[in-house]
Order: C-alpha cells, then sequence, then structure tokens
C-alpha cells in the first residue's frame, strides 16, 4: 500500500524519488536496446530505415460497438458464426432482391441459402398442423446412378432458417410433392408421369405402400406440376394429359382439373380446361372473392427457332363457377416464362411465383426466378413491379419454384437450377453430368 503524501516525511520523499529515477532509467535503458536491436536488424543489409510519423487516431465508437459480454452471447447462438461439417444447408447470406419499377428498380436485402444434397431436385413444401414446415424432395444420397436416388424428407420449425437431416424414405426418380391434410396427416402426389400417391399419419415419419395415381377412363396419364389447392379433405389440382408430339412445337398435351373429396384418395371429378389454350402444367388456388385462379404453361408459338420448354409461355385464368367457364384469360408473355406456383397470401393478394427460361433484364437475357403480385384476385398482375429473385447463366436452366409465406409475412422461396459439368469418380474429366442445385430464398413482397 502506497501511503498518501501527506503521510510522507522529507526523506521519504526524496527515497521514492530516487526509486521512480531508477525505475525510469530502467525503462530508458530497455527501450533504447529494443530499438537498437530492430535497427541493427534492420540495417544488416545496408538499407535505411523508414520513420513512423503518423498521428494516433482514437479508434471509432461506430465500429465494434458491442460489448464484450454481448458479443459472446450472439457469437455462440449465431448459427452461422460457425460452420458445421454436417449441417444441411450453407450458412444463410445477404443477397440483393430487385424489384422492377416504371421509373426506377428498387433493391431488398434477402437471405438465401443452398442445400447441401447431392444434385438435389423438385423440393416441394408445405406447412403442417403443428406449424412446421414439411420438405420433399429427391437426391443422389449415395453415388451417382439412378438407382441411388431417393426421396426425402426434412422439417424446419424455426420458418425455413435451418432444417433438419434429411431422412430417406423410397428409392426412385420420383417427385413426389407434400401436402398438409390438418394436424399431422401429409398426402404425397405425382409430379412426374405414371407417379404414386402415398399418405402419413405421423407427420412423415411412416408411410403407407404406394399407390398409382389414377388414370383417366381411356387409360390417359395425368400428371401435375405446380401448387394444388386443399380446402378441408378436398383436394384440386391442375393436371396434364399429353398428346401426340407433331409439327414444330413438339409434344402436346391439354390441362384438366381434377379434384378429390376424400382427401386424395380416389380422384372421380375432372374437367377439360379450354383446348384452344393449350396448355399443360399449371398451379391453382383459390382468391379472395371466391374465383378459382389457374396460371398454366403455354405450347409454344409458331416461328421461334426450335422446340424447347424455354420457348413456352404463362398465361392466367379465373373462374367464378368452380371451372366451368373461365374469364381474364391472358397470355401474359411471348415465350419463356414456366413452371408456375401460385400462393394466396393473407393479405388477400395473389402471389405468382414462375421460372424465367428468357429473363429480360436491362437489355440481356438471363434464366432466373421471378415473381409477381396481383392485387385484385388474379384478374390483373402488377408486370411492372414484378421482382427477381434469381438469375443465373443462359444454357443452364431453372426449374420448379415453391413458395410459402412465412409468420413474420415475408416469403420463403424454394427453386432448382441447373449445372452442366463434366465429373466422375476422380473428379473432373468423367462423363457429362447435369446436376441440380437448390436454393432457398426468404424476401418480402412489401420491402420497407
Amino acid at each position: 500500500m502506497v501511503p498518501s503524501p501527506a503521510a510522507l516525511t522529507g526523506c521519504d520523499l526524496i527515497s521514492q524519488s530516487q526509486e521512480l529515477i531508477r525505475m525510469n532509467r530502467t525503462l530508458w535503458i530497455f527501450t533504447l536496446v529494443a530499438v537498437w536491436s530492430v535497427q541493427g536488424i534492420a540495417e544488416e543489409d545496408g538499407f535505411p530505415t523508414a520513420k513512423d510519423v503518423s498521428r494516433r487516431l482514437p479508434v471509432p465508437t461506430p465500429v465494434d460497438s458491442i460489448p464484450l459480454e454481448k458479443l459472446k452471447t450472439l457469437a455462440a447462438r449465431d448459427p452461422g458464426a460457425e460452420y458445421d461439417p454436417n449441417r444441411f444447408i450453407t450458412p444463410p447470406m445477404p443477397i440483393a432482391i430487385r424489384q422492377q419499377h416504371p421509373v426506377k428498380p428498387t433493391y431488398q436485402e434477402g437471405v438465401s441459402y443452398t442445400f447441401l444434397v447431392h444434385s438435389m431436385k423438385f423440393a416441394h413444401m408445405c406447412r403442417m398442423g403443428d406449424g412446421r414446415i414439411a420438405m420433399v424432395a429427391t437426391g443422389w444420397v449415395e453415388g451417382t446412378t439412378t438407382e441411388t436416388r431417393a426421396c426425402f424428407i426434412t422439417y424446419s420449425k424455426d420458418e425455413g432458417r435451418t432444417w433438419s437431416q434429411p431422412r430417406e424414405f423410397h428409392r426412385g426418380l420420383e417427385r413426389p410433392q407434400p401436402l398438409s391434410l390438418g394436424g399431422q396427416k401429409l398426402l404425397l402426389l405425382p409430379m412426374d408421369d405414371d407417379g404414386f400417391l402415398s399418405f402419413s399419419q405421423d407427420g412423415g415419419q411412416t408411410w403407407s405402400a404406394k399407390k398409382p395415381f389414377p388414370r383417366l377412363a381411356g387409360g390417359r396419364i395425368t400428371y401435375h406440376k405446380g401448387s394444388l389447392l386443399v380446402e378441408g379433405n378436398t383436394v384440386t389440382g391442375v393436371f396434364t394429359a399429353e398428346g401426340k408430339p407433331h409439327g414444330p412445337v413438339g409434344w402436346t398435351a391439354q390441362s384438366l382439373i381434377r379434384r378429390s373429396r376424400d382427401g386424395g384418395r380416389t380422384w372421380q371429378e375432372g374437367i377439360w380446361l379450354p383446348p384452344q389454350w393449350q396448355t399443360s402444367e399449371g398451379a391453382i388456388t383459390r382468391a379472395a372473392d371466391g374465383a378459382l385462379v389457374v396460371a398454366l404453361r403455354t405450347a409454344q408459338p409458331a416461328g421461334y427457332p426450335s422446340y424447347s420448354d424455354h420457348w413456352r409461355r404463362l398465361t392466367t385464368a379465373r373462374s367464378m363457377d368452380e371451372g366451368q367457364t373461365w374469364t381474364d384469360h391472358q397470355v401474359h408473355f411471348k415465350y419463356g416464362k414456366v413452371h408456375s406456383d401460385l400462393v394466396r397470401l393473407r393479405d388477400g393478394r395473389l402471389l405468382l411465383t414462375y421460372a424465367a427460361r428468357m429473363g429480360e433484364l436491362d437489355g440481356r437475357i438471363y434464366h432466373g426466378i421471378e415473381a409477381v403480385v396481383s392485387r385484385d384476385h388474379g384478374k390483373t398482375w402488377d408486370w411492372d413491379r414484378r421482382f427477381v429473385l434469381f438469375r443465373w447463366a443462359m444454357h443452364q436452366t431453372t426449374h420448379s419454384p415453391c413458395s410459402l409465406q412465412l409468420e413474420d409475412g415475408r416469403i420463403l422461396t424454394l427453386f432448382l437450377y441447373h449445372y452442366g459439368a463434366r465429373w466422375g469418380k476422380t473428379g473432373v474429366g468423367g462423363p457429362g453430368r447435369t446436376l441440380g442445385i437448390t436454393s432457398a430464398v426468404i424476401w418480402s413482397v412489401d420491402p420497407e
């Protein structure tokens, strides 16, 4: 303990002063030795030594302003603070979502991540009765052969921020889509030719044996790609029946509405959509005014270079009598928009998400994922303010978006994009394969 100045005698003061002088002298000598040592090292090659003449500035207060104890807590809780090798998705990262505008485009900050299952494709999701989001997809769970592709299910209990480790429940190439029938009941419907039905009573933990999806009376196969409408025990969807390929437009098809009134077990009702539409795959929802709204893929228009999905178009229509007649039929593009998904938002607006196989932006073309909103129950769509969620290189392709509104009002959109790569067991140089990559974007239809 150092005595107070008042308690010190004159001799004490002299003694303390001498001790301080000795300490300062020692420190000065140590500093000189250190400087001489460094200078000696620097002068070994005969080069001059630069001098530091900079001003010492304080650390700006906005930088590193989080208190250390709070920082430790945040870092420990942040799932992206450290990369977990067992993670099912990449760490979420901020991305810019562009919204078109007649005067000037605007941007919002969204969140994106990519799923880590090898060549994951055809992801589709639904919200279960307990609030969790269930997603079913296919991917290579081992190897790279057709026999090693599998259907798997995964869940998110935090609004799409993280997902559980996937659980395989079936081997094969089928592309089943999950539908929630309330509580823990799930229905799987085929999104591919001649697929199967399967049911779960326990949230996807176990599934019933596969059952072929009912064909039409004449034996024709129907399938669907896009969102379906679930109203209690009634399931309604837009299905496709293929026709014979002909001419420059390649394969032909016609759309029909099929309906089940017993939770998907039987499908006895149907109605063909107008054949002059020349439509195939499509989505369906119920507008707040009671109308059925569909978004469909049209045939390829005449006069385009060659047959390709990329030339097909997007059309929408409404029906106020459960599909008997249709109004407000509109073809929205000359070419290049397919794979629609329809969601009715909680405020009554309709959200249409689709793949832009021939997207256009600032005079350039791209493959991408876009979205647009209707404020009048699907009669018109705000194309001047459409959202560009994702852009991808031409000649690769995008596919099958699926959207769901989160509890906070934002939108979770899943989509597939392809990457043509050459690889094999030893890496680069193997056979050419098209890899499927599935990503997610969390964004808002009402950015601040």
